[in-house]
């Protein structure tokens, strides 16, 4: 299933995540590796604790770092697909 602005996705449960500095590190265990996130990146995962529409995270994201909202969906897109592919996120229905 792709994106859509509607979609609602949640990060997954029971992650182990530890701050250090601006940044957020994710042991992602069912890859055995480490993801770690900036500080936009983190505030994403933030969002992510509980469901939310990409469409209300992207004004968000963009109220709080001074960017249109299409340019936030232009670099959220990208980020949640690669969120995806590493198993960190899931899509609500």
């Amino acid at each position: 299933m792709t994106f859509e602005m509607a979609t609602r996705i949640q990060r997954v449960a029971d992650l182990r995540t530890t701050p250090v500095d601006n940044e957020i590190v994710i042991m992602n265990m069912a890859k055995n590796n480490y993801v770690a996130l900036d500080d936009i990146g983190r505030r994403i995962w933030e969002l992510l604790e509980n469901p939310c529409r990409i469409d209300e995270m992207c004004h968000q994201l963009s109220r709080e770092f001074e960017v249109t909202p299409e340019q936030a969906a232009a670099d959220v897109f990208p980020f949640l697909e690669e969120l995806k592919s590493e198993g960190l996120i899931r899509i609500c229905l």
